[in-house]
């Protein structure tokens, strides 16, 4: 469970660990806030089309070999990352580690396809998001703690140790779920591009991938303003700062167990009609206080913890019954789920950092935006005929 928590979140150490150092890699390239942020977007865009590439692959050629491949590429990309010298070259090797940390993600997914039915794949999605959470909880800190004593670089060393060690774990301990007999036959554009079009016309696909992916893009809004708010702002110290990240990590730990328990209690559907509906209370909430209170810690931090909070409780259940629906294409349909998840994101950051004016009102505005699209895509997905998957 452990091994594949953190192989399933293994985009989220290159993210979360290095989100303390942007102030210090600002001042290591000469570059400007907003261009350090654009390396989170870079990222995102990588990993969004990494899942297109492993998903595909993963069902012609098996799941294990494909993992075991995208991990050591995110190894050598991070190690990259670390001997970078400009912000140029800098967003090269994020570009790289992203599509490689999509390995992880796309091919659990896809694993717990293979060997569950929906209800228990998307509580066991529940539990390892849980399981990664737990994971990145520390690694905010961690991140804080190298660059207050090491260096930033040191970051992403650590990041590539890592990733040697999940691929030779995996290596040992990881079985193949999916059996030759069970493969897509030789592939070739047009195959793929056919598998991507039946998966994108199926409606139901869209009603349970739209609403998490879009409440998903409003934490890492939220991640990538944090640091120069808490910071540049408030005058946090790099090291405290680091445990705001934890703080939401831990909110996503609850949700997500949360959301566990919600699934047998009520059901999939109604355990995302409840992360919905408390994500717009909250953001609305948020809102009004940007509007009346000054720039302090807890209108920054109270906001951020409760979208995590009700993002985890959707995100997990509403990505594992879109992969459910194509038994004989799950990694292809994970794929799509991480494509979009990750877009949408890579946009979501860069609208932040264009945002960003020293106030959390464009930010709580952000996603008091996305929780109302998610909500409106859900309803109107619930009024229509449930479409026939391939």
């Amino acid at each position: 469970m452990l091994l594949l928590g953190l192989i399933f979140g293994i985009a989220a150490f290159a993210t979360d660990m290095y989100l303390p150092a942007f102030p210090a890699i600002s001042r290591a390239f000469g570059a400007s806030p907003q261009e350090v942020q654009y390396s989170l977007s870079v990222f995102l865009y990588g990993n969004a089309a990494g899942h297109l590439f492993f998903g595909p692959l993963s069902d012609r050629y098996g799941r294990k070999p494909i993992l075991l491949i995208g991990i050591a590429a995110f190894a050598v990309a991070s190690f990259g990352c670390a001997l970078a010298v400009d912000i140029t070259e800098f967003y090269g090797y994020r570009l790289v580690q992203g599509g490689a940390a999509a390995s992880g993600p796309v091919l659990i997914r896809a694993l717990l396809n293979d060997c569950l039915d929906r209800s228990h794949a998307a509580r066991m999605l529940a539990l390892l998001t849980g399981v990664m959470a737990s994971a990145a909880m520390l690694t905010p800190a961690l991140g804080g703690w190298i660059v207050e004593h090491k260096s930033w670089r040191w970051i992403f060393y650590s990041i590539g140790a890592l990733a040697v060690t999940l691929c030779l774990t995996a290596i040992k301990y990881t079985g193949e779920t999916l059996p030759p007999e069970r493969r897509l036959g030789m592939l070739g554009i047009a195959e793929i591009g056919r598998g991507y079009f039946l998966i994108g016309r199926t409606l139901r696909f869209w009603y349970y991938t739209a609403p998490p992916a879009l409440m998903f893009s409003a934490v890492f809004a939220y991640a990538g303003v944090n640091s120069f708010l808490l910071i540049d702002d408030l005058g946090m110290a790099v090291q405290h700062q680091g445990f705001s990240y934890s703080m939401a990590a831990a909110a996503y730990v609850v949700g997500s167990l949360t959301s566990n328990r919600l699934v047998r209690w009520v059901g999939i559907d109604r355990t995302i009609t409840i992360g919905l509906t408390a994500g717009i209370i909250c953001s609305t909430a948020a809102v009004i206080a940007s509007n009346v209170l000054p720039l302090s810690v807890t209108l920054v931090l109270i906001p951020g913890l409760c979208a995590f909070f009700s993002t985890s409780l959707i995100v997990p259940v509403g990505f594992s019954m879109a992969v459910s629906l194509f038994p004989t294409r799950g990694g292809s349909a994970s794929a799509v789920v991480g494509f979009v998840q990750l877009s949408l994101s890579g946009i979501s950051t860069a609208i932040a950092a264009y945002l960003y004016n020293h106030t959390t009102m464009p930010l709580h505005l952000f996603t008091l935006g996305c929780a109302i699209a998610a909500t409106l895509v859900w309803v109107a997905g619930r009024s229509l005929r449930y479409a026939t998957p391939a």
